[in-house]
């Protein structure tokens, strides 16, 4: 059976004892904790923390010290800790970095005053009160970091980097808290004057916790601080916390007793003195509508001014989609306009062009004034175009006149409900929308049916053909003559 195995059990007894004991109410205490999601504010400020040196807060972690040489960050409650001598911390953290060694670690603080940035991890020496430190890198060549170290300091005693703070600290344990593919959990009990500390080890999900350090007869000061701290030295980690959760302890058998002496002493006192409160209000609000009757019905009945009803809430709704709906049709009549005058550009166009396509004197003038054949393409793609554009109008009028339907519709139903009744110049003004827009649909299932051709003079597949033909000979004759005449000068 392994040493780790013997502790966790060691533990578990020890818990178990203690529990059946006297057994330990836990409260959670949010003006001492913080935790993510929603970890910091949007300025970068934790509330009830105070926030210094390189250390940046975000909504999901507290990066103390980043992966970068010399490097120090800190974290300090503003609040004492009053509501209980006795307390539990929860925290998780990460510390990662891309060396095989990192540096230099990270430390739990519960000391009498606020810290400030120093030497030790991060913050000031020469403390008063406890110091969990997290140290990652061995300065002492004793090869057994990481290292978990507990001290005790009395406000006189300095820490020694050199050594690791061998010679000053009080209990500790060698845990590998670096690199984890899940954060590390260190849950912190100081109870009856026993600190007891449980790590998880990071490599699952859920915590599994082994017993690292459990030190008795531990005073510490009463109404502390708690606190936490990062450094980097000539190596660089990243130090991420991402819950701070503190609780304080209270014995079972105390909890009764306080409960059961409020009702009993003080509940009947606070009880008459609330009825004594209540006549006294009534009595003093009768008096007031007997002096001023007018205020006092302006204050039973303006209360209906503040709240809206349905059916006006209704009529509202029904207004702004109107409003809507006209500047829907606005834009509408903007496009169409844009659409008339491109339309107009490419009549102009292809009038001027079939002009010229047709000949005087057939094939002679065909070779130099005939349709070339890339603008024939540019004209049939204009062509495509505009169908496409006359069918997306058409697709958009059908869901303006839809729309404008269900909105009648739905007015007529209000109508015969016992609404209130619309306004008749909007009621007119939307039969003309509507007249409007089917007079449009119908112009538009008209115009379908006929030919794109029928205000354009078309060039039918058989006279381009027949035109193709007598350029192609025109051009083959050209040519001919043209190499006759040359080789008759070259004999």
């Amino acid at each position: 059976m392994t040493l780790t195995a013997i502790g966790a059990v060691v533990c578990a007894l020890l818990l178990s004892t203690s529990s059946a004991q006297d057994p330990v109410q836990r409260k959670f205490e949010y003006k001492h904790s913080f935790r993510a999601p929603n970890l910091a504010q949007r300025d970068g400020s934790i509330p009830f923390w105070m926030i210094t040196g390189d250390a940046i807060a975000s909504g999901e972690q507290l990066r103390l010290a980043p992966s970068m040489r010399s490097r120090k960050g800190i974290a300090w409650n503003k609040r004492p800790m009053v509501e209980s001598e006795h307390f539990e911390i929860d925290l998780s953290f990460k510390i990662s970095g891309q060396g095989r060694i990192g540096a230099d670690g990270l430390a739990i603080w519960y000391t009498a005053q606020q810290g400030t940035l120093g030497p030790v991890f991060g913050s000031n020496d020469y403390w008063t009160g406890m110091g969990l430190m997290f140290d990652s890198f061995d300065n002492d060549g004793q090869k057994n970091n990481p290292f978990v170290a507990l001290m005790i300091n009395d406000g006189t005693r300095s820490y020694d980097h050199q050594t690791d703070g061998s010679q000053q600290m009080l209990s500790g344990c060698q845990r590998d808290f670096r690199n984890k593919p899940f954060p590390v959990r260190v849950k912190v009990q100081y109870y009856k004057n026993v600190l007891t500390v449980l790590m998880h080890d990071g490599m699952t999900a859920q915590p599994r916790y082994e017993l690292c350090i459990r030190a008795e007869n531990i005073f510490l000061p009463r109404n502390g601080y708690f606190g936490i701290s990062a450094a980097t030295g000539g190596l660089a980690d990243d130090h991420d916390v991402t819950d701070f959760s503190v609780y304080s302890l209270f014995a079972e058998h105390r909890q009764p007793a306080q409960q059961q002496q409020m009702p009993q002493e003080e509940k009947q006192k606070y009880d008459a003195e609330f009825e004594r409160q209540m006549k006294d209000f009534e009595s003093e609000r009768q008096k007031f509508k007997e002096a001023h009757p007018d205020k006092a019905k302006d204050e039973d009945e303006d209360l209906s001014k503040y709240f809206e009803d349905s059916n006006a809430r209704e009529l509202r709704l029904i207004y702004e989609s109107q409003t809507a709906i006209h500047q829907v049709m606005q834009q509408m009549e903007t496009k169409l306009r844009e659409i008339s005058q491109q339309q107009n550009v490419h009549t102009s166009m292809l009038q001027q062009g079939g002009a010229v396509a047709q000949p005087a004197g057939g094939a002679a003038q065909a070779q130099g004034t005939g349709i070339m054949q890339h603008e024939k393409n540019e004209m049939l793609q204009n062509l495509r175009d505009l169908t496409s554009s006359l069918r997306d109008m058409k697709n958009y009028v059908n869901e303006i006149f839809t729309r404008s339907y269900n909105i009648e519709q739905k007015l007529n139903q209000g109508g015969a409900g016992g609404a209130p009744q619309q306004d008749p110049s909007i009621k007119a003004y939307l039969e003309n929308i509507q007249n409007d827009v089917r007079h449009m649909k119908a112009q538009q299932q008209v115009g379908g049916n006929k030919s794109a051709c029928d205000n354009i003079p078309c060039l039918s597949s058989t006279m381009f053909m027949i035109i193709c033909v007598v350029q192609s000979a025109v051009i083959l004759t050209f040519v001919y003559f043209r190499s006759k005449s040359d080789k008759a000068k070259f004999y």
